[in-house]
């Protein structure tokens, strides 16, 4: 059966390419994109790439950009799917570990910050202070994963005219930062300040920071990387950016 508003919907996907080789927010592109992919078929893609390349846009870029959108309309378990032939080696698949072991920290941190709630004091000795000493340890050590992705990853999205990809990503990495350094100065100030004041601002920090950081690694896993694997397609930049990773000696 043929779909109604055919016309409409090649007009909306071909703003919508647009919109994605400009570089907007990508998380509302990919809600979007997930909307209109229910809505399109072969032709109207067909149609819009067509629309792109009569204004001048290269065949390359257009195949890009279609790529992009049909990733965006992907499912999650699809989406995830697409590097899951990845090399051992790969850059993304080091990323994927970190980002589980920073997971598992994540819940350490939850179950740390709900003990010491239900405490009445904790010094610097208590086992409870010492486990979440130890845990925002690594979230400090964590934001060199953040700075790797930042000074070796993104320039080469931006270099390929990928801005708004790295943009988001940038945007949520201040938040997180944010949150690390704030509980790295908590744990400092143990001494200096009232249980319940360290306690007031334990829970406040963690009730921000584990969601955000949780969403931050989905959208990377489900949306970021496996667009960036379509934009770089060029095995030998990942092995660049793979020996500049190395170089930077994470």
């Amino acid at each position: 059966m043929a779909k109604t508003y055919h016309t409409s919907n090649r007009w909306a996907l071909t703003g919508l390419f647009k919109r994605i080789n400009l570089g907007e927010d990508p998380k509302l592109l990919q809600s979007e994109a997930s909307h209109l992919a229910e809505k399109v078929d072969s032709d109207d893609i067909a149609a819009a790439q067509q629309a792109l390349i009569d204004e001048g846009y290269s065949g390359e870029l257009v195949q890009k950009i279609s790529a992009a959108f049909v990733l965006m309309g992907l499912h999650k378990e699809k989406a995830n799917a697409t590097g899951a032939e990845l090399a051992d080696t790969h850059i993304l698949q080091k990323i994927a570990a970190e980002h589980g072991l920073a997971r598992c920290y994540l819940t350490d941190l939850e179950s740390i910050a709900e003990e010491i709630n239900q405490l009445d004091d904790v010094s610097d000795v208590s086992s409870e202070y010492r486990r979440l000493a130890q845990t925002v340890d690594y979230f400090y050590r964590f934001k060199r994963h953040i700075e790797r992705e930042e000074d070796i990853i993104f320039p080469y999205l931006r270099k390929f005219g990928w801005t708004g990809l790295s943009k988001a990503d940038e945007d949520d990495h201040k938040k997180i930062v944010a949150d690390i350094e704030n509980l790295c100065a908590l744990i400092s100030s143990l001494s200096a300040i009232k249980f319940d004041t360290f306690n007031g601002y334990l829970q406040k920090i963690v009730q921000h920071f584990v969601p955000v950081l949780r969403d931050h690694l989905a959208y990377e896993e489900d949306f970021l990387w496996p667009v960036a694997l379509i934009v770089i397609d060029d095995v030998s930049v990942w092995e660049t950016i793979k020996a500049l990773s190395d170089e930077f000696e994470y």
